[in-house]
Parts: structure tokens; C-alpha cells; sequence
């Protein structure tokens, strides 16, 4: 971090290898209200990150923004690789839910038996509801009192 005092700024180098370009721009929008940002440097390598508030600030509220800056960067990165590891739920979550809304497309699927993706832990299915957890309440209560 580099306080710039006659210029009113504050400067961050990033490394990209820690922190993707998508993360840096994530906590950018944070700061847009209050704060002007630019971006220079290598995607590739490293990205020089200049804040300048909008009303000016002191140099203890500088470095205090550039901390700021740095904590949201980090959530924002924290974020992304959350995002990443689950993106297959995500899609499994969307594709049983576009399915379940549609009988024909359940019908057509079923039949035409295209792009099934197996777990390979259990070998069950991404249409496949052995566990009974995408059954209706109604369903699933209405079998057992048929059973009594």
C-alpha cells in the first residue's frame, strides 16, 4: 500500500495469481458510490488498483479506504471460489427444477434417455431421486396412509 499524499490517493498492487481480475472488479462495485478507482498493470501479473475518494480524504482515511479495499477483495475472491466449487450443484439445482416443471420434457428425457451424468460415488442419476427429496409433501404423506 502506497499513500500518495499530494495527489490524495492510495495504491494497491494486487497479485492475479491470488486474486482473478473478476474479484478485483467485484469489489470495485463496492466503492463506485463513494470512491474513484482505476485499474492499471498486467492482468496477467499484477494489478495496480489507485483509489481516490470522491470528497477528499485524509491520509488515515486513505489507508483505512485501501484496507477497506483489501477485506472486500478478499471476500469477493472467497466468493468466486465458492461459486466455482459448486457450480455443478447450481446446474443439478437448475436442471431439476426446469425438469420438474415440465411432464413432457420429464417424459421426452426419460425416453430419449440424452445426457444423463452419473455420480460416480453412487452411479444414481441427475434425474434420479432415490432419497425421495424432490417428492411433494403430498406425495410422500399421501403413500404412507394409503399403507395404513
Amino acid at each position: 500500500m502506497e499513500v500518495e499524499k499530494e495527489k490524495k490517493v492510495v495504491k494497491l498492487t494486487v497479485n492475479s495469481k491470488i486474486y482473478s481480475l473478476d474479484a478485483i472488479h467485484d469489489a470495485a462495485l463496492k466503492f463506485l458510490d463513494n470512491t474513484y478507482i482505476f485499474l492499471d498493470g498486467d492482468p496477467k501479473k499484477e494489478v495496480v488498483i489507485t483509489l481516490k475518494g470522491k470528497k477528499e480524504l485524509s491520509e488515515k482515511k486513505l489507508k483505512d479506504l485501501a484496507g477497506e479495499f483489501s477485506n472486500e477483495l478478499i471476500n469477493s475472491n472467497i466468493r468466486f471460489r465458492i461459486s466455482k466449487s459448486n457450480k455443478l450443484i447450481r446446474e443439478y439445482i437448475v436442471s431439476a427444477a426446469l425438469v420438474g416443471a415440465s411432464k413432457d420434457l420429464q417424459d421426452r428425457i426419460k425416453k430419449e434417455n440424452t445426457n444423463k451424468v452419473s455420480s460416480k460415488e453412487d452411479g444414481v442419476g441427475w434425474d434420479e431421486d432415490p432419497l425421495g427429496i424432490a417428492s411433494s409433501w403430498e406425495e410422500r404423506y399421501e403413500k404412507e396412509e394409503n399403507k395404513d
